[in-house]
């Protein structure tokens, strides 16, 4: 049987749920402590607000009769509650007997000329006795609730501030669970869309469904992210569907020109091997150079295809002999295009580094021949290698055109020939593969326009691991 699951909430509607319910637990606390106050008044812990008043006019009716030589006697018999002041006349400041020190014997004085006695908290009320002698009684009092027992009176704090200090407790118990009950149910969402994310940033595309939210509005956004979901897992496989074909394609490709390249090539070569004209040598020797470049072509091709298959293991190579042999090579290249050739290298001798050194040398010749391809007759390749920053830097740069905006942006990608001002037959394939076997050291390959013109191709492996013997 299939479990009832109520409809996801509103975001206002649970805002309001939690003000509703908030309101109503904070009044019935209000009303609890009400009880609670009155019960305590009903046991005669305490007593009632106007119990100080009723002492006053208790008080009142002893002083009939009474002189100031006989006051005494009456206040002796006043109630605790009962606080005065007896002044030798209506008119007079003098004060003849108290029981009030400090701030209250400043508040009684205040009523004595009628002014208010100062007091934010419990003012002072104050009624008159004249005694028989002319001399006035000023009886002054509050309307509290002062314990009945009088050691408590010294020991406690006041009943009215302890009663609110109450109240204000419960009620903020009352926010606080509230607030702790709405927030445990927003962090449950929350959670949710946050493993919802984490499983697509781990590449979770094609487990079981995001769990429903409980909240409308969240739900609607764990739902959208389902659906992003879904919409990425469709376009990661239609990216691998079109890749797998390109490979097959592209392997089928090379698989047909290798035979006939592979005749040509033979053909080339026995050819050379005749007597023949110079003329007719030196056609046959172009042919097997084409046809040599062909296969090379071809070799990338497959690299492109499958960039992992048949690497070698990576091996300690020593940086200064590499960086000479790869100068080998931009020297052949530039004296067969005209070109000048410039080295520039400060890698100390013996120094080693891990690396496949194979892949490695046709990266960093793909740059040089780019460069050589792309300058004109008369111009200058320079290859700088150095240590820089714990990498063996690689640095091709040449005196022509320069990149355009749009080759910074795409040059390196697999099969891009669009740059116009950079000329020359080439497949789109050398800065590509490049690119991918620094990115295989560890490294990268960074293109940019050279100060003063021309362009510059900078390649960098780590040198971790790397030994100096």
């Amino acid at each position: 049987m299939k479990r009832f699951s109520p409809p996801p909430a509103s975001l206002p509607g649970v805002l309001t749920r939690y003000l509703v319910l908030t309101v109503a637990l904070g009044a019935l606390a209000a009303l609890g402590w009400w009880f609670g106050l009155t019960i305590v008044m009903n046991t005669g812990l305490v007593l009632p607000a106007n119990a100080a008043e009723q002492a006053s006019l208790a008080a009142l009716e002893t002083l009939e009769g009474r002189t100031a030589a006989t006051f005494a006697d009456a206040a002796a018999g006043f109630d605790p509650l009962c606080r005065y002041v007896l002044f030798a006349g209506p008119d007079s400041d003098a004060v003849l007997a108290t029981n009030l020190t400090g701030r209250e014997l400043e508040g009684a004085l205040r009523c004595w000329h009628s002014e208010p006695s100062g007091r934010v908290f419990y003012p002072l009320f104050s009624r008159r006795g004249t005694l028989a002698d002319g001399s006035v009684c000023l009886l002054v009092y509050t309307f509290s609730m002062p314990y009945a027992n009088r050691v408590l009176q010294g020991v406690l704090p006041d009943f009215q501030l302890l009663g609110l200090g109450v109240l204000a407790g419960l009620e903020v118990l009352v926010v606080a669970l509230t607030t702790r009950r709405t927030a445990r149910r927003l962090r449950r969402e929350s959670e949710r869309l946050q493993a919802a994310a984490d499983r697509i940033r781990a590449g979770d595309l094609s487990g079981p469904p995001f769990p429903r939210g409980r909240i409308r509005e969240l739900d609607a956004a764990l739902q959208a992210m389902q659906t992003l979901r879904r919409h990425l897992a469709d376009s990661l496989q239609a990216q691998w569907a079109a890749d797998q074909q390109r490979a097959e394609q592209i392997a089928a490709l090379t698989h047909d020109l290798k035979t006939p390249l592979t005749v040509i090539s033979g053909h080339a070569e026995l050819l050379a091997e005749e007597d023949l004209p110079p003329a007719a040598r030196e056609s046959a020797e172009a042919i097997r150079r084409g046809a040599d470049r062909a296969g090379q072509y071809l070799a990338d091709l497959r690299a492109a295809a499958a960039p992992g298959a048949g690497q070698e293991p990576a091996a300690p190579v020593e940086a200064a002999g590499f960086a000479a042999g790869r100068a080998g090579v931009g020297r052949a290249l530039c004296a067969a295009a005209g070109l000048t050739f410039e080295m520039e290298t400060d890698l100390p001798a013996g120094l080693r580094f891990p690396a496949q050194e194979g892949r490695l040398a046709r990266a960093v010749d793909n740059l040089l021949d780019n460069a050589v391809r792309h300058t004109p007759a008369g111009g200058t390749v320079r290859l700088t290698a150095a240590l820089q920053d714990g990498a063996l830097v690689f640095r091709v740069r040449d005196s022509g055109p320069g990149f355009t905006p749009e080759a910074l942006r795409k040059a390196g990608r697999l099969l891009y020939t669009g740059d116009p001002a950079r000329h020359g037959p080439h497949q789109g394939l050398g800065l590509y593969l490049a690119r991918r076997v620094a990115e295989a050291h560890g490294g990268g390959l960074e293109l940019r326009n050279a100060g003063g013109g021309g362009a510059e191709a900078t390649l960098w492996v780590p040198l971790e691991g790397g030994e100096t013997a």
